[in-house]
């Protein structure tokens, strides 16, 4: 597991425990970094989306918006489903009808950066009841599991 990028490991780590349902938003994976490698400085959101679609990862990613907390969750794509069913952009997989109108991953990308580089520069990484702040305690001993 070492090879994998850090953000992967969050989110794999998360979904084996059952910390979360749908997926981690953007800013939640990449400030996982300021916990777990502080002196690294972490991914921008463009720099996470180029790595994302990349069909070399040993799994595939999906997107979808979550009506739970109103933003994009990024997770792991359910190799059960079939993915002709979706829409998607090298290895990334919208499962829901968000970006329906989206044919490049460029229009994705600049919705996604517009949205979240601003909250991950200001060290918003997570939302809990639809406020972006820091992580909460649990979620800092989630991510220190890691270690």
């Amino acid at each position: 597991m070492n090879n994998k990028p850090l953000w992967l490991k969050v989110l794999l780590h998360f979904g084996f425990r059952g910390y979360f349902s749908n997926g981690l938003t953007i800013p939640f994976l990449l400030g996982a970094r300021s916990i777990l490698s502080p002196d690294e400085k972490p991914l921008t959101v463009e720099e996470f989306l180029s790595e994302i679609v990349d069909e070399s990862l040993p799994v595939k990613i999906s997107i979808q918006r979550c009506g739970n907390i109103g933003e994009y969750v990024i997770g792991i794509f359910d190799k059960e489903s079939p993915s002709a069913l979706y829409r998607n952009f090298g290895n990334l997989y919208i499962t829901d009808s968000s970006f329906s109108t989206a044919d490049r991953m460029d229009y994705i990308g600049s919705i996604l950066i517009d949205h979240y580089q601003h909250k991950v520069d200001e060290g918003l990484f997570s939302i809990n009841h639809r406020e972006w702040g820091n992580y909460s305690k649990e979620e800092i001993e989630h991510l220190t599991e890691m270690k």
